[in-house]
């Protein structure tokens, strides 16, 4: 039989849903920059709930456990290079393990959409599954949980295929699609860079007559089209 789990005991909520509402304003490095999602869940929410549901509840550590899963919400621990949040996430790795027999507990979450919880379980050191049935949702998790591990370390491709500047293009966005892979640390960052100026380029060169600069040089990215009628 199952042993009660921390969550079920106590947990910091006022703490959390305040990290989770500030997060909404965290645009760079969030995976919500990816594409948008239909209730998404918040980063914050979904690491520190995980790690109440993975940890047991023991009266005697309660306090420090529901300690640490306040330190862990904020999102400067998991997007900074600061020791200090890398510690934190070293020390629910542990408790975890050790919770569960000394190996990775299996975290599934059969309807993961945009990948808040399967990440999260990754990065507390979960053996983790993610499934969804719409196939944005796969792509997103792909992006988000898997192609990162393959693709994102140095050495994890040979052969790089980046898109070439167009001849006779001296622009700083052209000049930022010559990028190496020998040179880069993140093959993955590398291509998504260098294809995603591409991608911009070819849009800018087949739309942006329709797009004609305002007067003071600002570009419009959208327009809104409306027909009334008398009432």
């Amino acid at each position: 039989m199952m042993k009660p789990r921390l969550i079920e005991a106590d947990f910091p909520l006022r703490e959390v849903s305040e990290q989770s509402v500030r997060e909404k304003n965290i645009r760079h490095g969030h995976i919500s920059t990816l594409h948008i999602w239909w209730a998404r869940r918040p980063l914050a929410a979904s690491r520190a709930t995980a790690l109440a549901a993975l940890l047991p509840d023991n009266p005697r550590l309660r306090n420090e456990w529901l300690h640490l899963v306040r330190q862990v919400a904020p999102w400067e621990v998991v997007n900074s290079s600061d020791a200090g949040g890398e510690n934190l996430l070293q020390k629910a790795r542990r408790l975890i393990r050790e919770a569960h027999g000394d190996r990775a507990p299996r975290v599934l979450d059969p309807f993961a959409g945009g990948g808040a919880i399967p990440l999260e379980a990754l990065r507390l050191g979960c053996e983790t599954y993610a499934l969804d049935c719409n196939p944005v949702a796969v792509l997103l998790n792909k992006a988000v949980l898997e192609y990162p591990q393959k693709f994102g370390k140095q050495d994890s491709v040979k052969n790089l295929v980046l898109p070439s500047p167009k001849k006779g293009k001296t622009k700083p966005e052209q000049q930022s699609l010559n990028i190496r892979a020998s040179v880069s640390r993140n093959p993955l960052l590398a291509a998504v860079e260098a294809w995603g100026n591409w991608v911009l380029e070819e849009a800018k060169g087949q739309l942006g007559r329709y797009y004609p600069a305002d007067r003071d040089g600002s570009i419009p990215v959208g327009y809104i089209w409306a027909r009334t009628l008398p009432c």
